[in-house]
């Protein structure tokens, strides 16, 4: 049901539109009237210009409109008669001798054409300014008109235009057009200035759980905590077994006093006279200072000093690298750090060990290559964590360093013991990695001359090399190559030689005989492709060096001097 308010809007309404409908129709009817009328004004127009023509009226006197145009043209002809003829100037009766004496034909020409121009002057006159008397259809001329005829006769017919006359009423509001057409769009215009910022957003919803990051490194040891009470005694252990670890020595005590003198031996049998032994050089430009080199009595010390004498004679000048061959890919994992190894020493043992990422607590050991890219493998549980891409292995232990220390730790495989070699000058945390892309500290490698160690000392930006007794697990020799670490990428060591990349691992930069302790003039290229590298080592085994590159284990052939 409708409301009063909706009930008047119709109201109006159709009242609005009754009132269009009624001035519709009043239009349509004038217009049919004016149309009629004009029909009969144009006949009378016609019948007097016949009359005109001929003279003499043909036909009974009209009436209405017709009647009216007849007596204004009467008038006009009467007003014409009794205008004064306007002087013509200075001529006087000269001027009008010559005006008489005018032919006969041109005097009527010109009397037809003005009554021509009276004619339609009175009708174009009539037909705007007569108008009905009475109500009837009686049609007079106005007193406006009667006044424009004589200022028309008065200019000899040029009529003047007349003032304007007052604006009409407004007139009523035309029905609204049809819609038309779009038009072409027009040129996109530029880009306005960006507007104010919005209010934020509702909160979304909370994104995919990410993957778990790198471990951070072991940070500094913290301060020792106050003593805590002292226990109760607890009860007898079992007796333990014999350790093979590698202890620090001791301070050394002060010297005791003499002791008696004892009593004087036996004469010994007459001795036959020699010449006097050469005294032998130093052949170790580095002491053993800090290490734990451990020297179980004075005969093997004799012992280890006949190595190190012979270990400079089995040098051979030959055993220089002169180029690295393609790679091959041996298979493609998806860790970007990690360390691939083969046991150097033992060649018949065809097993590969691999650690994932530079730190963890665990190794895999497969059984061949073909294990190896079929993924088969055991789990090994080492001791400690281990930290960087530096390990290796070599008679059957796993030598890697102990995380957070400059510990050097030898996991035998088969007993499953463990001994410790520490470097005390050694940097082994607070980032002063060796070699910073594969975050490592410690180097461990093996070659035909022995087992080195090569690590970066305290305070000091050069690359250390430790020479390192296997069976003793003890430290025979540290060697300074004088090459700053800053500008290594990686490094390997072959035949005791030192080989040093540059920091994209591209190429073999600087060389170093460990043996000699001098520079070695060797330069060549290592690889082509762009990756650096995470782990570099060589293999005496097959000549080989075994690399890891974004996640691929790799191959190069070694090709020497010789």
């Amino acid at each position: 049901m409708r409301g009063p308010e909706g009930g008047g809007g119709g109201r109006a309404l159709r009242c609005l539109v009754a009132a269009a409908g009624l001035l519709a129709a009043l239009s349509a009817a004038g217009t049919v009237f004016l149309l009629g009328q004009w029909r009969e004004l144009s006949a009378a127009v016609r019948q007097l210009q016949e009359e005109a023509a001929r003279g003499s009226p043909s036909e009974p006197p009209p009436s209405g409109p017709a009647q009216a145009l007849r007596d204004s043209s009467g008038a006009l002809r009467q007003l014409q008669a009794e205008q004064p003829t306007p002087p013509s100037g200075s001529g006087g009766d000269d001027d009008l001798t010559a005006t008489a004496g005018r032919s006969k034909r041109s005097q009527r020409g010109r009397g037809c054409a003005k009554l021509r121009l009276e004619n339609d002057d009175a009708f174009l006159l009539m037909s705007y300014s007569v108008v009905p008397v009475g109500g009837t259809l009686g049609w007079l001329p106005s007193p406006k008109v009667r006044v424009m005829l004589e200022l028309c006769n008065g200019t000899k017919g040029v009529c003047l235009t007349g003032p304007p006359g007052l604006p009409g009423p407004p007139g009523l509001d035309g029905m609204p057009g049809f819609n038309g057409s779009d038009g072409i769009p027009g040129i996109p215009g530029q880009n306005g200035e960006p507007g104010r910022r919005g209010k934020p957003g509702p909160k979304g919803d909370p994104g995919e759980k990410g993957e778990k990051g790198d471990p951070g490194e072991i940070g500094l040891p913290g301060k020792n905590g106050t003593p805590g009470e002292k226990g109760s005694r607890g009860a007898k252990g079992d007796k333990g077994e014999a350790s093979n670890d590698v202890t620090a020595e001791g301070v050394k005590g002060e010297p005791g006093p003499p002791g008696p003198p004892g009593p004087p031996g036996p004469p010994g049998p007459p001795g036959k006279r020699k010449a006097k032994a050469p005294v032998q050089e130093n052949m170790f430009s580095a002491q053993c200072v800090g290490e734990t080199c451990a020297v179980p009595n004075d005969d093997t010390l004799v012992e280890k000093a006949e190595e190190k004498a012979n270990l400079y004679h089995r040098k051979k000048s030959e055993c220089i690298i002169k180029s690295i061959g393609s790679p091959v890919e041996i298979k493609k994992v998806k860790e970007t750090f990690g360390v691939w190894m083969m046991d150097a020493a033992n060649h018949s043992d065809e097993r590969i060990w691999v650690t994932e990422h530079f730190t963890g607590k665990t190794v895999k050991e497969y059984a061949d290559m073909v294990a190896l890219l079929n993924d088969s493998y055991e789990v090994i549980e080492l001791p400690w964590h281990f930290y960087g891409c530096g390990h290796t292995v070599y008679n059957n232990a796993v030598y890697y360093q102990k995380i957070g220390t400059n510990n050097i730790v030898k996991f035998d495989l088969g007993t499953k013991l463990s001994k410790t070699l520490m470097l005390e000058q050694a940097w082994s945390h607070m980032r002063h990695y060796l070699f910073a892309y594969s975050k490592t500290y410690f180097n461990i490698a093996v070659d035909e001359m022995g087992f080195w160690v090569m690590y970066v000392e305290r305070f000091h930006e050069n690359i250390m090399v430790a020479y390192v007794e296997e069976e003793s697990f003890s430290v025979l020799l540290n060697i300074n190559t004088t090459y700053p670490k800053s500008k290594a990428g990686n490094a390997f060591i072959a035949c005791g030689v030192l080989y040093v990349t540059d920091k994209n691992d591209s190429y073999v930069t600087f060389a170093f005989d460990l043996l000699s302790e001098k520079q070695v003039d060797a330069s060549f290229e290592l690889k082509r492709s762009p990756s650096n590298l995470a782990m570099l080592t060589y293999n005496p085994r097959d000549k080989h060096l075994y690399t890891w590159e974004k996640g691929s284990l790799m191959q190069y052939p070694v090709h020497f001097t010789s």
